[in-house]
């Protein structure tokens, strides 16, 4: 088979007139009345937006369940923590009392509270206890009463009545304390 040529000329022809076939198959019509232009955009630009909104809503809806799962498997964490000191109550409860003395009884308990202190500090939690002389602090303690102290200067701490505790910032439970009256 020879080819012309010429032949070699018209190949870029048919190539453009084959493109441009497909340009316009692909390509939406464009109306010529202004009006039905106008309509057009902005049906396009509704569908647009409606397809945007149901994005977004699935996008919250999706963000809500990973954030209720990430609140189930946290709580779980901090609850099977808790379980293994459960789990040593019920053995101390199991003992016999009369073979077990006072001191033995205290020891355990001790090691119960020591555990149980451990497992919130795992999570996050941190004990309140302010010492006596540390200034009265709103946010992280609970005046239960004012108490004389000879030498403290007003709106200190005089006794530490019951420790509080705080994971982070949020204060679960502000620490009771004694405060020396104002002068």
């Amino acid at each position: 088979m020879t080819m012309s040529p010429h032949a070699h000329d018209e190949t870029p022809e048919i190539a453009d007139v084959l493109h441009e076939d497909v340009a316009a198959e692909s390509a939406p019509e464009i109306p010529t009345d202004p009006l039905e232009a106008m309509t057009l955009e902005r049906d396009e630009a509704v569908a647009g937006w409606q397809r945007a909104v149901a994005d977004f809503r699935n996008f919250q809806r999706l963000a809500m369940q990973r954030q209720e799962q990430a609140v189930a498997v946290a709580e779980a964490g901090v609850l099977r923590s808790i379980l293994d000191v459960l789990d040593q109550v019920q053995i101390a409860l199991g003992q016999d009392l009369e073979m077990t003395s006072v001191d033995q009884l205290a020891d355990g308990v001790r090691i119960m509270r020591d555990d149980l202190l451990q497992s919130l500090q795992d999570h996050g939690v941190q004990v309140i206890e302010p010492a006596p002389g540390d200034p009265f602090d709103p946010g992280q303690h609970e005046a239960m009463l004012r108490q004389e102290a000879k030498g403290m200067e007003a709106n200190h701490i005089v006794t530490l009545l019951q420790p509080g505790y705080c994971a982070g910032d949020l204060v679960l439970r502000p620490a009771k304390v004694a405060v020396s009256p104002e002068s």
